[in-house]
């Protein structure tokens, strides 16, 4: 047991990690109402199998096509913040925020209700 399974190591300089970036708070706004969203998304999206509980995701994809331009601006910001930065969970949430606008839109458009962008109803 008194072997040892690896090399000591020299005295390098230490990387620079996660720790060392500070997040601006447009970052840390923007991902806890991703993780909102998404803490929202799944329940409701496992609970759509259900017959007429389709229609509460439905009202809530078409609450995300309403604010879809603030949150496709900021989750694009985030992610290219996050991508530099090589922060994954970051990076990985804004990609899944993108997603679920998207899929909003595809829920909308299949639902056949009218689109609404903040406040202004696009024509078919």
């Amino acid at each position: 047991m008194s072997d040892v399974f690896w090399e000591a190591q020299e005295d390098e300089e230490p990387e620079v990690s996660e720790l060392a970036y500070r997040r601006p708070w447009w970052v840390t706004g923007g991902a806890l109402v991703d993780l909102i969203i998404l803490l929202a998304v799944v329940p409701v999206g496992i609970l759509s199998l259900i017959p007429f509980v389709f229609l509460v995701y439905v009202f809530f994809a078409q609450l995300l096509v309403w604010i879809s331009p603030v949150l496709l601006v900021l989750n694009i910001a985030i992610f290219w913040w996050s991508f530099r930065r090589k922060q994954a969970a970051t990076t990985a949430l804004a990609a899944l925020g993108i997603a679920f606008v998207t899929l909003a839109f595809v829920v909308v458009r299949l639902w056949q209700s009218p689109v609404v962008v903040l406040g202004l109803t696009l024509a078919d």
